[in-house]
């Protein structure tokens, strides 16, 4: 269970903060479950509410401090995503953005970012679908760290990029 004041990482809602914990906190939902009522960072406008003990929903811990400074140190040695054919690849960017694992959105963001490089050589771009990946990846990545690491998401993403040519 989650405590009051938390941050935590929703399947939809991206990086939220547990605002309240409570008993049935809209008229109509059924009044025996308790629910935590979670605020999206990105989303100021809006609230989400989620049974304390549901199982459809992915809800986790953020990283710790410690394994964010340890993920960025290890960004060399993350591979990247390897598939036969573009349709594959598309199959295996969603397989991997549903694990919601930080590790596992640096593996989006290095094979796009390396799929863009090799494209540009080519004269070719990046497929929107790619480039919606590496968005949704560096948007909650970088989102998980800025809190994590204590500092504003807008200095987040250079943070990572930093570690990304380093690698």
């Amino acid at each position: 269970m989650f405590s009051k004041n938390e941050y935590v990482f929703h399947e939809s809602a991206g990086v939220c903060i547990i605002s309240d914990i409570r008993v049935a906190p809209l008229e109509g939902m059924p009044s025996d479950r308790n629910y935590y009522v979670l605020k999206p960072l990105l989303d100021a406008n809006s609230v989400v509410y989620l049974p304390v003990d549901s199982d459809r929903v992915f809800l986790r811990r953020l990283l710790t401090r410690e394994e964010a400074e340890s993920l960025l140190s290890r960004i060399g040695e993350i591979q990247e995503l390897e598939a036969e054919n573009p349709k594959l690849l598309r199959a295996k960017y969603i397989e991997t953005m549903h694990t919601y694992q930080p590790t596992e959105w640096v593996r989006v963001i290095k094979t796009v970012k390396k799929r863009a490089s090799i494209l540009a050589q080519k004269s070719q771009k990046l497929s929107e679908t790619e480039r919606s990946f590496l968005e949704k990846s560096k948007q909650h990545l970088c989102t998980e760290l800025s809190v994590v690491l204590d500092c504003d998401v807008r200095d987040a993403e250079p943070l990572l990029e930093h570690y990304m040519n380093e690698s």
